[in-house]
């Protein structure tokens, strides 16, 4: 996903599914530090005994200290509670765990089988795992699990909103108190869980200043509360025999409409008859199904024919100089109207709507979005939504008109504020999107839509110098703070993932004098996000040094001496930990990575330890005589035992300063495919899965291009 998608997302509830919001039921909705205290689990009056026995039994030697939370304390002081709570919570489960394990050993039980009601660990806070299927109960109001919820939201609330912490340092506190203080509150209503998001996002779009990303994120919590309560109204519509035997008389003759709710109602009646394991009546809802699919598929086909085109077409011209309400209303019909004509263009008789249907989607949308973006008469916050949707499919040309006419507006709110970086960073992803685009033609035709990163050839002067401008540009606004229109985002995270998006577009050498940039940007800062970014560029920026290089892996072979790989020297290498297939092959191609062995391509194996080393070799030594049959009686045999040229084990223990890891490389489950002079020509240091290993694949290609007889995907 882009960033710019990623950003649109922060305004749409896919964004918040994960986080519940919790009701509070107080008038007036409450700060984070206020509503901490209001949070106290009850306990469920289902818990068994035994939950109840097995927290206290986990918990008895908890230093319950920890839960008294001083006012007036520095911001370092709760960052070290919040830290000394949790780890002495961690050390509590794991000896409870522990001892559950040995107390299932003595029984002869497998190590492993312990009671659900244990892993505590992984359950909400203030919430208790128990049963086979490892169901949630809320945890006893004196018991630690519910204390530990009310004091760590506490201290999230308190550092939620202190000013000496970076804005996205903040942010994630305030997402952590959100969590805590949800868990044991997640039975209520929806209503009153709305209702009470609503006041909070009132109060915060009352705040000044003003944080963008909290606003976004508890808007967006409101419209999901929203749509659940309604489809929690739907769902529970009654139902008896009486009123599914109602819903199988289906009339001839009504509209499209009229049958799709039929369908919806008779799907609900096919579940209540599944419920009461009454297969006479789900056969009887499963006819009156298909005559209902029949009847609407008729009408539909009919509605296309008789569907008015013009007033389709009176939409596609959208006025200028009307009020915010007008675009509104336009809005909301033409929508309307563009999913009913996408309902109808699939029908023969309404084929020639498909036009209008993309029409409507891809410029009358966009351009309503873009009117209401510069209403003055609509609310800021509102203006800034629709900018972000429509900037999701303005080109690059109108995207830098868009930040002209921002540099040239004038702020009239906090939230206007935040506009013009929005749109400057959007036009810098657009910008590398075209660059990835240009870079794309280069390339033979086939090779066009290669899965995963692509070493394109030379690029031009003027995409390299538009690829250092966009560095200089990004590394500018590297260390200018938080971007507050995302809940615990950073301009530091933003650059970063700038150039990870270079990276996957293009190739890590164009990638890599951005991560310079920016890390040469960030290495003076003090603040932990900064360090935090600066360790994953330093990693970054090891990969790409190590791209091009000529390495030779320290190591042992078979006979515990070191490694000679002067004798691989004249042919390429491709050094592999881990399984040896097609998974190195553009398109899965089965007889590509033979037909390169053929070739010269010599197979080197990476393993862990010598011994383990040398019982791979003689179960390769077995499998290759088995292949060898194989052959003899025209079977295909797969590249394997038979394709490798050597084995290598490392020097010293694995760790972190050792090789392949400081090259970004993960030692498990690896690949480095080496020339025949020994430099490195690609890495695939991710775990080789399915379609994991395009960047080895795309390098075997172009040195042996008579290997591949399937298209490239």
């Amino acid at each position: 996903m882009t960033r710019q998608k990623r950003f649109y997302a922060v305004a749409t509830t896919a964004l918040v599914a994960a986080f519940p919001v919790f009701p509070l039921f107080a008038d007036d909705a409450p700060s984070p530090q206020t509503a901490a205290t209001l949070v106290s689990p009850n306990t469920n009056p289902t818990a068994s005994p035994n939950d109840v026995y097995d927290a206290a039994a986990a918990f008895a030697d908890f230093d319950v200290s920890l839960f008294e939370i001083p006012d007036g304390e520095s911001v370092e002081f709760y960052r070290k509670r919040v830290a000394d709570v949790e780890r002495e919570w961690s050390r509590c489960v794991f000896a409870y765990r522990e001892r559950q394990r040995e107390a299932a050993r003595e029984r002869g039980e497998k190590a492993d089988n312990i009671d659900p009601a244990a892993v505590m660990l992984d359950a909400p806070l203030g919430m208790l795992a128990r049963g086979v299927n490892g169901a949630f109960v809320a945890a006893p109001a004196d018991s630690v699990p519910a204390r530990r919820a009310v004091a760590l939201a506490d201290l999230y609330g308190r550092l939620a909103d202190a000013p000496e912490l970076p804005l996205e340092v903040r942010g994630q506190y305030y997402q952590n108190w959100l969590r805590a203080a949800s868990a044991s509150l997640r039975d209520k209503p929806l209503q009153e869980q709305s209702e009470f998001c609503a006041k909070l996002l009132a109060d915060e779009k009352a705040k000044s200043p003003l944080d963008v990303g909290r606003v976004l994120y508890l808007s967006g919590l409101v419209k999901e509360y929203e749509r659940r309560a309604q489809r929690d109204v739907a769902s529970k519509t009654p139902l008896d025999r009486a009123a599914v035997e109602k819903l199988l008389d289906v009339p001839q003759g009504e509209s499209a409409e009229f049958y799709a709710k039929r369908e919806d109602e008779l799907d609900a009646a096919y579940s209540f008859a599944y419920r009461q394991n009454d297969k006479e009546l789900r056969a009887e809802v499963n006819k009156a199904l298909e005559v209902v699919r029949r009847y609407r598929a008729e009408a539909e086909k009919k509605e296309a024919a008789a569907f008015d085109r013009d007033a389709v077409k009176r939409l596609l011209d959208v006025p200028s100089g009307e009020s915010a309400a007008f675009y509104l209303e336009r809005y909301q019909e033409t929508q309307e109207v563009w999913k009913r004509v996408s309902k109808l263009s699939q029908y023969q008789e309404g084929r020639d709507l498909g036009r209008l249907k993309v029409r409507l989607r891809a410029e009358t949308l966009p351009e309503i979005d873009k009117r209401l973006a510069y209403a003055d008469d609509l609310e800021p916050f509102e203006r800034f939504q629709r900018l972000t949707r429509w900037l999701y499919s303005a080109d690059v040309e109108e995207t830098r008109s868009a930040l002209d006419a921002e540099i040239a507006r004038d702020e009239t709110s906090e939230i206007d504020a935040v506009r013009e970086p929005y749109v400057r960073y959007a036009l810098l992803s657009k910008r590398v999107q075209t660059v990835a685009t240009e870079a794309r033609k280069a390339l033979p035709e086939n090779e066009r839509n290669s899965y995963g990163a692509v070493k394109f050839p030379e690029l031009s002067a003027e995409i390299q110098a538009e690829l250092a401008s966009l560095a200089d540009d990004v590394a500018k606004r590297a260390d200018d703070g938080a971007l507050p229109w995302e809940l615990g985002g950073s301009w530091a995270k933003t650059a970063a993932g700038f150039a990870a998006h270079i990276e996957r577009e293009i190739h890590l050498d164009a990638a890599a004098p951005i991560y310079k940039e920016i890390y040469a940007a960030l290495a003076d800062s003090d603040g932990e996000t900064e360090r935090q970014v600066c360790r994953e560029l330093k990693r970054k920026i090891a990969e790409s040094e190590f791209l091009g290089s000529t390495f030779e892996v320290p190591g042992l072979d078979l006979d515990g001496n070191p490694i000679d790989w002067k004798r691989f020297r004249g042919a390429p290498v491709l050094l592999v930990a881990g399984g040896v297939d097609a998974t190195y092959a553009p398109g899965h191609d089965r007889d590509f990575l033979p037909k390169c062995v053929d070739a010269g391509l010599q197979i080197v194996r990476y393993c862990g330890d010598l011994e383990s080393a040398r019982r791979l070799a003689q179960r390769d030594q077995e499998e290759a005589e088995q292949f060898k049959r194989f052959q003899s009686q025209g079977l295909e045999a797969f590249v394997g035992a038979t394709s490798i040229a050597g084995y290598v084990v490392p020097v010293e223990s694995r760790g972190p300063g050792d090789w392949p890891y400081e090259h970004g490389i993960i030692w498990t489950s690896f690949a480095v495919l080496f020339d025949a002079d020994g430099r490195v020509l690609a890495t695939s240091p991710r775990l080789l899965r399915q379609n994991n290993a395009p960047e080895i694949a795309d390098e075997l290609s172009r040195l042996f291009p008579d290997a591949s007889s399937a298209e490239r995907k």
